[in-house]
């Protein structure tokens, strides 16, 4: 069984982030239906919100949690519309059809990133260190640190720092291992949601 859904994971997580075109799926299909433009609205505006923090703008900061627990739920109309959490390989076994399906692919690289940070958290006083480089020289990361309670600058004495936020995206955020994991959900949804879009007009 952990072979099985192991195999899953590689599967999806490399086809998700492959490019479309070499499938010959098309993205228009998806833009007529509504399912698609919650999520697409909140990651918007959850770049939108990165741009505030870049021009220290801290106003959204509070509220941080809120819109990411939102933003995930904006994904949910997707997988109902599209049926992300069947899998029409195993058609005949239900268990294995909802075990192997998208949706839950999805959520555990949720559930492993998010506790790849808790674990990165718990080793440094429910602290995050954070390694930043480019993102100095960009003022998106000042030498002063952080204002939000969680995120410290990292240092010789911080521990599992293989965890931490160590991975600076030119100059434009600063991410850990968990965090780029996390992020394989909504590519994995929108990659399985085009596809079988393009499913259905094929069989019509």
């Amino acid at each position: 069984m952990f072979i099985l859904l192991r195999n899953k994971f590689i599967q999806y997580y490399f086809e998700s982030n492959g490019i479309y075109k070499y499938k010959q799926y098309s993205i228009k299909q998806i833009f007529k239906h509504w399912s698609v433009y919650p999520p697409l609205l909140f990651v918007l505006f959850y770049l939108y919100l990165e741009y505030t923090m870049f021009v220290q703008n801290y106003y959204f900061l509070p509220y941080s949690y809120i819109i990411k627990t939102a933003t995930l739920f904006s994904f949910f109309p997707l997988i109902i519309t599209y049926k992300l959490l069947e899998n029409p390989k195993y058609i005949n076994n239900q268990f294995l059809s909802v075990l192997t399906s998208p949706a839950i692919i999805a959520g555990i690289c949720l559930w492993i990133g998010s506790s790849l940070n808790r674990l990165a958290m718990f080793f440094n006083d429910n602290k995050m260190p954070t390694y930043p480089s480019v993102t100095f020289w960009t003022k998106y990361i000042k030498s002063d640190g952080f204002i939000d309670g969680i995120h410290i600058l990292g240092n010789a004495y911080s521990r599992a720092i293989p965890l931490c936020n160590i991975f600076d995206f030119f100059g434009y955020t600063v991410l850990s291992l968990g965090d780029i994991i996390i992020r394989s959900f909504p590519y994995i949804i929108l990659y399985y949601s085009i596809k079988r879009t393009n499913i259905k007009t094929l069989t019509k």
